[in-house]
């Protein structure tokens, strides 16, 4: 497939859709030029979400096991102070860190139930109605839920200042996110965008793009966390969070356009349609129909691909902070400094991946998905084996190429599936990712605890079997695109 070396990586106007950014009229008031949704690029406010949802984590955590210390364990606030995570835990903490993270371990599994679930469900729906209505709804409304959830964080940690409560409430700034659709929810309609605004040779780029921001975000999040968290305290942080959420939803709302043309768009009660078990018997068929040649066996394979790396990340993070404190006595600013250099290695490699072997030495784009697996094994190896901290650090370089996986595999799905399907097809992706959490944070969890006062890094082991299945899959999928390299598509994801 051709590709133009000369192109902008972000483009706007990768499809004739009147896009543009325009001067403002003289003849409009500037409000009335201000509400004038009118531009394509989606990336500034998945940048400020996830750097917001990123600054978060840690702390979030931290409450948690405090909370679990006061008032579950009942220890003294002294005893139980280097659980916020601002100073290294001494040799009287850590005789009883166990004990708390066992419990706390279990309120982040629910959490993680709790969060993939409900969208799960709803994101079965999101996608056949996004075909119909438009992907701008849903953008508001996650993004929406997002800052609800940051407003009710800030409330818990304001009570918490005045007087200690259960660690179970803070699962209630997960309400508003999951039933506005999640994550979950925003990925599928992220990808639709980027499948309705760029054209085919442009797509594998323009995916990466998105990944690069929400990349960014969680790079600039985790940087500035343990920061930010040691010069304010968990409720200035939160107040932040929800203020950076705002503007993105500001963004969202006056400078993001609908990316489907407005004669595709349906009529009717779109609340009532979103209901429709049809869209769901739609959405079903559309995956399982016969398709020419092997088409629907790689859009299962992929899916399942991406599902399966999706189980691992979500299980790895369910317990990967409490398994770095364990094992290297890391504080927040330490995890938020390793999580920043994991974001700026993934995004310098990709970066290197895409310009280097994709565009300069012309690699296709399954072959570029079978390096990223293969650089997931790596990692994930040498995690479960490391005994320093150092040799965290090298993980991450050996795994450096794992942030071209999604965009590419995205990329696949987007050129074998119609562009009338890629909602439903995205849909039931990211339904199936959201559900992993459902089996990941469980097993996760309960190896971490069984293994924890031996050998905290062991379930990294699990993580090495699942992407050596995905590496597997992929190497399949090279298979059937170099036995049927005339036809169209396999020539696109071969290119």
């Amino acid at each position: 497939m051709p590709r133009d070396d000369e192109a902008p990586i972000i483009d706007s106007d990768d499809e004739p859709l009147e896009t543009g950014v325009v001067t403002p009229p003289t003849n409009r008031s500037f409000i009335k030029w201000l509400r004038r949704p009118r531009s394509l690029l989606l990336e500034p406010a998945v940048f400020l979400a996830f750097f917001g949802r990123f600054l978060t984590d840690a702390v979030y955590q931290n409450q948690i096991l405090y909370q679990t210390c006061v008032t579950v364990l009942e220890y003294n606030a002294t005893e139980c102070e280097p659980f916020l995570g601002t100073n290294r835990a001494s040799d009287e903490v850590k005789k009883i860190e166990g004990q708390v993270q066992e419990y706390a371990s279990t309120i982040t599994m629910v959490s993680s139930i709790l969060e993939s679930t409900v969208p799960a469900i709803v994101s079965l729906f999101l996608g056949p109605w996004s075909d119909k209505f438009g992907r701008r709804p849903i953008l508001l409304s996650t993004f929406t839920g997002y800052l609800v959830s940051a407003i009710i964080l800030i409330v818990l940690t304001q009570i918490t200042a005045a007087t200690n409560i259960s660690p179970w409430w803070f699962l209630l700034s997960s309400v508003p996110s999951v039933f506005s659709g999640g994550t979950c929810a925003l990925i599928t309609i992220l990808y639709c965008y980027v499948g309705d605004v760029a054209s085919e040779e442009r797509r594998p780029m323009r995916m990466v793009t998105m990944e690069a921001a929400l990349g960014l975000g969680m790079m600039g999040g985790g940087v500035a966390s343990g920061y930010i968290y040691a010069a304010t305290g968990a409720s200035a942080l939160f107040i932040l969070v929800g203020t950076i959420i705002s503007l993105a939803l500001i963004y969202v709302y006056f400078f993001v356009k609908e990316s489907l043309k407005s004669e595709n768009l349906q009529g009717g009660s779109r609340i009532r349609e979103f209901f429709r078990l049809d869209l769901v018997k739609v959405l079903v068929r559309t995956c399982i129909k016969k398709r020419e040649n092997y088409d629907r066996a790689i859009i299962w394979m992929v899916m399942m691909s991406l599902t399966l790396c999706v189980f691992a990340m979500e299980g790895e993070n369910t317990v990967n902070y409490m398994f770095m404190r364990k094992q290297f006595d890391y504080t927040v600013q330490d995890y938020s400094v390793f999580n920043a250099a994991r974001a700026v290695i993934q995004l310098v490699g990709s970066t290197l991946a895409m310009v280097l072997l994709r565009r300069l030495l012309g690699v296709s784009t399954i072959m570029m998905t079978l390096l990223a697996f293969a650089c997931c094994v790596l990692e994930s190896t040498v995690r479960a084996t490391a005994v320093y901290g150092s040799e965290m650090y090298l993980a991450l370089i050996l795994g450096m190429m794992r942030g071209v996986m999604s965009p590419m595999c995205k990329a696949i799905l987007s050129t074998v599936t119609p562009s009338s399907e890629l909602g439903k097809i995205f849909s039931l992706t990211t339904s199936l990712q959201s559900i992993s959490p459902l089996g990941a944070a469980p097993l996760y969890t309960a190896v971490y605890q069984a293994t924890v006062q031996f050998y905290p890094g062991i379930f990294n082991f699990i993580s090495v079997g699942l992407y050596f299945l995905c590496y597997i899959m992929s190497a399949t999928l090279f298979g059937i695109q170099k036995s049927m390299g005339s036809g169209s598509v396999y020539q696109a994801i071969g290119s």
